[in-house]
């Protein structure tokens, strides 16, 4: 179920790949979350165009951290342990070029499909990577089904169960079922 694309960089072919698993690895391999710096990154690429670009060093980075985190996921035995040995391989690595496609797949992963049943108070915070990983641990899910799952399955598998307990104002009996 994790989702992957092919993106060419370089005129080579890199794999990416997007899956419940990846806020654990990012935050695993560089000490922060990814959600917060995913945002970050959209607001600040948002703000310039590759003509008047004032990107910060430390934006540029964490672009290069998702990508390498992303393409170390997908091909985990060609990839080095260290993004700068992975970067070194490309002579340009345009963040306007390869971020749009990597939001598009970052989008997909986080998609979700299930409605909540219950009438209750509007989340008040954002999606971090403690956070979801929470929701895995009360969902029962292992480390090792993440590489298989999308952040968007995975929480609404969370909005599944969290129907599960809702209380139904009029059930469906025999008669009802005969009339259908």
């Amino acid at each position: 179920m994790a989702i992957q694309k092919n993106i060419t960089i370089d005129g080579i072919d890199v794999p990416f790949k997007a899956s419940a698993a990846v806020p654990r690895l990012y935050r695993l391999k560089f000490r922060r979350d990814i959600y917060q710096d995913f945002a970050a990154l959209q607001k600040s690429v948002g703000e310039n165009t590759e003509e008047s670009s004032a990107l910060d060093i430390e934006s540029l980075e964490v672009f290069e951290n998702i990508a390498y985190i992303m393409a170390k996921h997908a091909d985990p035995e060609n990839v080095p342990d260290n993004p700068d040995e992975w970067l070194e391989q490309f002579n340009t690595f345009s963040i306007y070029e390869i971020l749009p496609q990597l939001i598009d797949l970052w989008g997909l992963n986080v998609e979700t499909q299930v409605k909540s049943k219950k009438k209750h108070r509007p989340i008040d915070r954002p999606m971090t990577t403690p956070l979801f990983l929470l929701r895995c641990v009360q969902l029962g899910l292992s480390m090792g089904d993440l590489d298989f799952l999308t952040i968007g399955l995975v929480n609404d598998m969370f909005t599944e169960r969290e129907n599960d307990e809702y209380k139904y104002h009029m059930l469906a009996d025999q008669s009802d079922f005969d009339k259908f």
